[in-house]
């Protein structure tokens, strides 16, 4: 079976590491991978050695030239395509996958799209109007929740939407590290992300020994520090930035607040459940329900209710045996967002008829 699978990067990214993931596990089961890469830049994911890469080098330097390798990259595609004659194609992110639709018109391809942001995001007219006339033509499109499908039926008309969550990034556990009095989030310091909102739920907790842990960076950051100063949080509050040992600061918390009032995936809350956190999540409509069952492997809190968020914290932190059994019960993630079954599910769509 040959497979094309495309994106724009292979920069450091919630999405090009879940095409990264398939690639590599379509690579190992014998199938014959190509990924196909817009922009030129520099690879942060490693990849199976049998992949065959293809880089179109679109670049964006002025709106003239952005125009001119828009085009060129579109029919650089569309001969690859037409050479090829790939078994089914896999695209990425929402102009990519327009890109590749137009591309492939004609030429009697299975093409299908994966759609990875809120679908209730409110998208550039432009990009509205060309998702509306394209998808509708893809053989399938891929939703990571529930919610998003059916928003993406009633948008895009297309009528064969399937839902495959994200693959879970390998967790490593380390039961010889002690658990601290760490509250943990990650995440990009972006208003979506919501961390204002856990530091005036931290306020409300009045625990001098225990520290707030917020992990990542973005344009945010010294907003929120300021906003830690006001708060005279600013002594517990820690902001390592982003660091290549999260799974380090999985072993060594003891709960994980994941407060974002807008997903696509939550991967990071994924990943603390499979390393055994007990979690309290802002029920924002994408995401976090499709991986918490309230009050069995996770607490929802309805978004913005600060004052909720903070008294289900503090229960935990008062109750080490049900921070045990969520985390215990959060654990249980694993198997089902395990790389073999989403990429079964990913081939199951691809060759269906």
């Amino acid at each position: 079976m040959k497979l094309f699978l495309i994106i724009g990067t292979l920069t450091q990214g919630g999405s090009e590491r879940v095409i990264s993931e398939l690639a590599n596990e379509f690579a190992r089961q014998r199938k014959e991978v190509h990924l196909v890469l817009f922009v030129k830049s520099n690879d942060f994911y490693k990849l199976h050695p049998d992949i065959r890469m293809h880089r179109l080098g679109f670049r964006n330097n002025g709106a003239i030239q952005r125009i001119a390798s828009e085009l060129q990259t579109f029919y650089k595609l569309r001969k690859l395509l037409k050479k090829q004659k790939p078994d089914a194609v896999l695209s990425f992110l929402e102009k990519e996958n327009i890109l590749t639709i137009l591309a492939s018109r004609f030429l009697h391809l299975k093409v299908f799209v994966s759609d990875r942001s809120n679908p209730k995001r409110k998208k550039p007219k432009q990009i509205a109007f060309l998702k509306w006339l394209s998808y509708k033509f893809a053989a399938g499109v891929i939703a990571q929740t529930s919610l998003a499908k059916e928003i993406l039926e009633k948008t895009t008309k297309n009528k064969n939407i399937k839902v495959i969550p994200n693959p879970l990034k390998s967790v490593k556990l380390y039961p010889e590290i002690k658990r601290e009095k760490y509250i943990l989030n990650i995440g990009r310091l972006i208003p979506e992300k919501g961390q204002k909102y856990l530091l005036e739920a931290f306020v409300g907790l009045n625990v001098p020994d225990w520290k707030l842990v917020i992990l990542g960076d973005g344009p945010l950051r010294c907003e929120l520090i300021n906003q830690a100063k006001q708060l005279h949080i600013d002594h517990q509050l820690l902001m390592p930035g982003v660091v290549n040992n999260v799974d380090d600061w999985f072993a060594r918390s003891s709960i994980f607040a994941f407060p974002s009032i807008s997903e696509g995936f939550p991967n990071a809350l994924a990943e603390a459940m499979a390393a055994g956190l007990p979690c309290v999540s802002f029920d924002c409509d994408i995401g976090p329900r499709d991986l918490i069952n309230d009050r069995v492997n996770g607490i929802l809190i309805d978004v913005y209710d600060v004052e909720e968020f903070s008294k289900n914290i503090a229960l935990l932190i008062n109750s080490p045996e049900k921070r045990e059994l969520l985390g215990y019960e959060a654990m249980k993630i694993k198997d089902k967002l395990e790389i073999t079954k989403i990429s079964q599910a990913y081939l199951d769509f691809l060759q269906s008829p």
